[in-house]
């Protein structure tokens, strides 16, 4: 679902990676966190193409690219569910695969 800041996370629901995650995503899931979010953001100044900004762990994508794969999975059945705040364990089973490759 949407995070609570659209500064930070952008006003579309995030993708969280919560298993079959390898390296340093699973020493840090479950224990530390309760997954690595794919989202975007409204940061100051930015806008695409330019180089997205460093996050905390996250993996960020340009604001179309988010609202594509949103609409996409929900046209897919996938359900879009009220955001944990970081609450672990996380509460909800899995809904599909997350498959990450770099465009360059």
């Amino acid at each position: 679902s949407p995070e609570d800041e659209p500064k930070f996370y952008g006003p579309y629901p995030v993708n969280r990676a919560v298993k079959g995650l390898a390296g340093n995503a699973r020493w840090l899931v479950p224990q530390h966190r309760n997954g690595i979010l794919l989202h975007t953001g409204e940061w100051p100044d930015w806008q695409p193409p330019q180089p997205m900004p460093n996050s905390a762990g996250c993996i960020h994508a340009w604001p179309d690219t988010i609202n594509r794969i949103q609409t996409t999975l929900v046209a897919q059945g996938v359900e879009i569910r009220k955001n944990t705040g970081g609450a672990l364990p996380y509460p909800y089973k899995p809904q599909g695969l997350l498959s990450v490759y770099l465009v360059d």
